[in-house]
């Protein structure tokens, strides 16, 4: 049975198909065209931006801020990845990251949404392209699936427990 928050919104259990495909295809979507519209001007900024996702995702977020998400260990969910991926190589840590890595965390992210920026502002085509995958994405967050989660230690959350 779901269980409410005390705004009344109903918490995840889990995600549908539906939204793992959305926000999969919406985050690698607009990481590629970020990674294509800067290879496009200068391809060794470009391995630069692999490396700072690679890097920053495998070292920051995912260790500092997913691995204490409930969904991949618990529930089996996460609409990022595969949570079995995220259960294989990195140990669950419990419900509450360190503020610091939690801002740490944010700061990957957001690098990753703005650096390519730069680049694309010279290329609109491309820079419309990369905000059709991103903003959809990065709206769904603060207006949808912050408002129902359960991982109440992300700094992203809104729901209330």
């Amino acid at each position: 049975m779901p269980v409410k928050n005390n705004n009344g919104c109903t918490l995840h259990d889990c995600f549908s198909f539906k939204d793992k495909l959305l926000m999969r295809t919406g985050w690698y979507g607009f990481t590629i065209v970020g990674i294509y519209g800067i290879y496009k001007q200068t391809p060794l900024w470009a391995l630069a931006y692999i490396l700072y996702v690679i890097i920053g995702y495998s070292t920051v977020v995912i260790p500092w801020l997913c691995a204490h998400c409930p969904y991949p260990y618990k529930m089996s969910a996460c609409l990022f990845m595969p949570a079995g991926f995220l259960r294989k190589f990195y140990a669950y840590r419990g419900p509450e990251p360190v503020k610091a890595r939690k801002i740490a965390a944010n700061i990957i992210m957001a690098g990753t949404v703005i650096i390519p920026n730069f680049w694309l502002v010279n290329n609109i085509p491309l820079l419309i392209i990369f905000w059709l995958f991103g903003l959809p994405t990065l709206i769904a967050f603060p207006f949808h699936y912050c408002k129902h989660c359960r991982h109440f230690g992300c700094s992203l959350n809104r729901a209330q427990q």
